[in-house]
C-alpha cells in the first residue's frame, strides 16, 4: 500500500510513537498465539476423525477383522486424542488468562503456540502411521494435516524462539 501526501491525525494513533513493539507484544501477540494454538488443535482433531474413519472402514479380509480392531493401533489413536486434548486444554486456559489479566497469562501465551504446534506435528505423524501409506492419498486427508502442521513451528515466533521465552520467564529473568 502506498499514499502520497495522506495526512492522519494525531487522536487516530493506535498507540504512542515508538509504542509499537510494546503494542505488538501486549495486543497483538496474545490473540496470535492463541489463534495459532487453535489451528493447529483444530488440524489435530481433522487428523484424528480422518484416521479413526480409515481405520474402521479399512478392513483385512484375510483376518476378517479392521484396523481399529487392533488394540495397539487403538492405543496410538488414544495417545493422539489425549495430546489434541491436552492441547485444548491449554488453549482454552490461555485465552481465560489473557481475558482476565491472570498472573501467568504472558507464560501461557509463550506456551501456547510452542505446545499446540508440537503437539500438532506429534498427532498428524502418528496419523500418517496408523494410516500406512494409504495416508498420502488425497482422499483420506491425513497427508494434508501432516504438513499443514509444521507451519506453526517455523512461524514467527519460532518454537526455539518461544522456548527461550518460556525458560526466561520461568527463571524470572527478563525476555528482551
Amino acid at each position: 500500500m502506498s499514499a502520497t501526501e495522506v495526512r492522519v491525525p494525531a487522536a487516530a494513533a493506535l498507540g504512542a510513537d515508538g509504542g509499537g513493539f510494546d503494542m505488538m507484544i501486549g495486543a497483538v501477540l496474545p490473540w496470535f498465539t492463541a489463534m495459532n494454538a487453535a489451528t493447529s488443535v483444530g488440524l489435530m482433531d481433522a487428523a484424528i476423525a480422518q484416521t479413526a474413519a480409515y481405520l474402521t472402514s479399512t478392513r483385512l479380509e484375510h483376518l476378517d477383522q479392521t484396523l481399529a480392531d487392533n488394540p495397539v493401533t487403538l492405543n496410538r489413536l488414544a495417545q493422539a486424542k489425549l495430546a489434541a486434548d491436552q492441547a485444548r486444554a491449554l488453549l482454552d486456559a490461555t485465552v481465560t488468562a489473557i481475558e482476565t489479566g491472570a498472573d501467568d497469562a504472558v507464560l501461557k501465551v509463550l506456551e501456547v503456540k510452542a505446545a499446540a504446534g508440537e503437539a500438532a506435528i506429534e498427532v498428524t505423524d502418528t496419523c500418517m502411521r496408523l494410516c500406512g501409506g494409504s495416508a498420502f492419498r488425497k482422499e483420506v486427508g491425513v497427508e494434508r494435516r501432516f504438513r499443514d502442521a509444521r507451519a506453526s513451528s517455523v512461524m514467527a515466533p519460532t518454537t526455539d524462539a518461544l522456548y527461550d521465552f518460556i525458560g526466561k520467564a520461568t527463571c524470572g529473568l527478563p525476555l528482551f
